[in-house]
């Protein structure tokens, strides 16, 4: 990649196919992995996913986008190109796990979207860790609030307004979770077609095989999308 112009996020929602789509291309548009292409094909319940017409209209859940580390990439530089400046590098060194280490190629880097945002009013109580924890699944991702914010590390006042980036939750597996069980806590326990399809939502996101197997350890995205109704 020539870091040359800012890399400007595609915004996930309601996309119409073009000629020459292809599920994988479209996972590589809106996610950086064209690997993640069942999402996609998941959430609107395509029996071919080889087969999508021009003028389709799909349904596309938001899924942090994924950089994957080149030669000669640096953290100012993968910085500068997607959020304009060397030093938003915290923005995704926090949710990639590479603050405290050099990059390593071929590795991939979770980048928030700071462009597609929503907004949040600071009520009484609210830390930025706090915020982080309900946004996020992960307080120690309150630094990602702080530098889309501009903010120094102090804890904004009430009344404050704050940019929300746009970063996928997490979870952390325990003993006894399941895609089940989790995909229940985080889009609604239906218990019934709905929930199933959050469960290989999930696991398509997370490139998970099987569904009935994930590790204690091993860290869950969460796509964003309404599966209410």
């Amino acid at each position: 990649m020539r870091m040359t112009e800012t890399h400007v996020l595609p915004i996930s929602g309601k996309y119409t196919v073009r000629a020459g789509d292809t599920l994988w291309k479209l996972s590589e548009l809106f996610y950086g992995d064209g690997r993640r292409y069942r999402v996609i094909e998941v959430i609107n319940g395509l029996s071919n996913p080889d087969l999508i017409t021009v003028g389709q209209e799909l349904e596309i859940p938001y899924v942090t986008y994924r950089y994957q580390v080149k030669a000669g990439d640096t953290k100012g530089k993968i910085a500068e190109h997607f959020y304009g400046s060397f030093s938003m590098s915290g923005v995704f060194e926090s949710p990639s796990g590479v603050s405290q280490r050099d990059l390593i190629i071929g590795e991939w880097l979770l980048m928030p979207d700071l462009a597609n945002v929503g907004h949040h009013t600071v009520v009484s109580g609210e830390t930025l860790q706090v915020l982080a924890d309900r946004w996020y699944g992960d307080w120690t991702l309150w630094i990602v609030i702080a530098i889309a914010n501009q903010l120094s590390g102090d804890d904004p006042e009430p009344g404050t307004v704050l940019i929300q980036p746009r970063l996928n939750r997490r979870h952390t597996v325990v003993a006894g979770d399941t895609l089940w069980t989790l995909a229940g806590q985080n889009y609604g326990d239906y218990g019934d077609e709905r929930t199933l399809v959050a469960v290989e939502m999930v696991a398509a996101a997370n490139l998970i095989e099987d569904p009935d197997r994930i590790a204690v350890g091993q860290v869950i995205y969460f796509p964003s999308i309404d599966l209410g109704g």
